[in-house]
């Protein structure tokens, strides 16, 4: 795979903010790219399981709240989940 601008940019932001949102076009790679970083310490989670997308969206805050260091793939599908990570990251930031 090639090297994309953007992973050495992820991997920046990851380095001194708790949260990292990837988005482009449909078919531009970040799906591959957020695999690829995931195999580097991270669970990688994708709302595309039925199971787990009924999940986040009953309990978006229940659901992050036991992640560390999570790769959250197609995450438009649940978007009360983004205002929990939001919660998270901003009580991260304060501490």
């Amino acid at each position: 795979m090639f090297e994309r601008f953007v992973e050495r940019r992820a991997e920046e932001a990851r380095s001194d903010t708790p949260v990292v949102l990837i988005v482009g076009p449909r078919r531009a790679g970040k799906t591959t790219l957020v695999r690829k970083m995931g195999q580097i310490g991270r669970t990688y989670i994708t709302l595309d399981d039925q199971t787990i997308l009924e999940a986040a969206q009953s309990d978006p805050a229940g659901f992050i709240r036991g992640l560390d260091r999570a790769i959250i793939d197609e995450i438009q599908r649940a978007p009360y989940l983004l205002l929990a990570i939001k919660k998270t990251g901003d009580k991260a930031l304060s501490t």
